[in-house]
């Protein structure tokens, strides 16, 4: 009988968290219907915070394909995992002459998009994308690094990686 309790005990912890888990990126379509899991939800984005600064100069270079010659390099400080699922990042791409892009950015395994928050410009000056949306992330264009982010080392199927460290070391130079 103990041990049927125990059993019982957990499998009402696994419910909860993970219907706290959902909660925290997906809201009831009728806010007086929050407390009923059968109810219609929506996925809900977090608040971004762009970056204040330039990227770190740990930077970890990945490999996007051999038709390309811009070479990508994601800023390791700037990973983060959001309690709405999105993976943001700080990205580097530079060209043969070294001429640099760098973009503050965001990934949906769920939804295989990706979102261009900012961009730096000059050296020190983040600049807001405007009217900044989801789009679907295409695997056969030519430039296709969120292609291989969310393919190599973001996601598995469609859920994300939920430790830094982890994508990091995922990623193939």
């Amino acid at each position: 009988m103990n041990l049927i309790h125990k059993f019982l005990k957990v499998g009402v912890w696994l419910f909860i968290s993970t219907s706290l888990i959902a909660h925290a990126q997906y809201r009831a379509v009728d806010p007086a219907d929050e407390n009923d899991p059968d109810a219609p939800r929506v996925w809900m984005e977090s608040e971004v915070k762009i970056p204040d600064a330039a990227p770190s100069a740990e930077l970890k270079p990945f490999f996007v394909s051999g038709n390309t010659p811009l070479t990508f390099a994601i800023d390791a400080k700037s990973l983060t995992i959001g309690k709405d699922d999105v993976i943001r990042y700080v990205i580097v791409i530079t060209s043969p002459s070294g001429a640099k892009q760098v973009n503050y950015e965001g990934l949906r395994c769920e939804k295989y998009e990706w979102r261009l928050y900012a961009t730096l410009q000059g050296d020190d000056k983040w600049v807001k994308t405007p009217n900044s949306r989801w789009q679907a992330v295409r695997g056969n264009t030519y430039n296709r690094y969120h292609s291989a982010l969310i393919q190599d080392a973001f996601c598995e199927n469609s859920i994300p990686r939920k430790d830094p460290k982890e994508i990091l070391r995922l990623l193939k130079p």
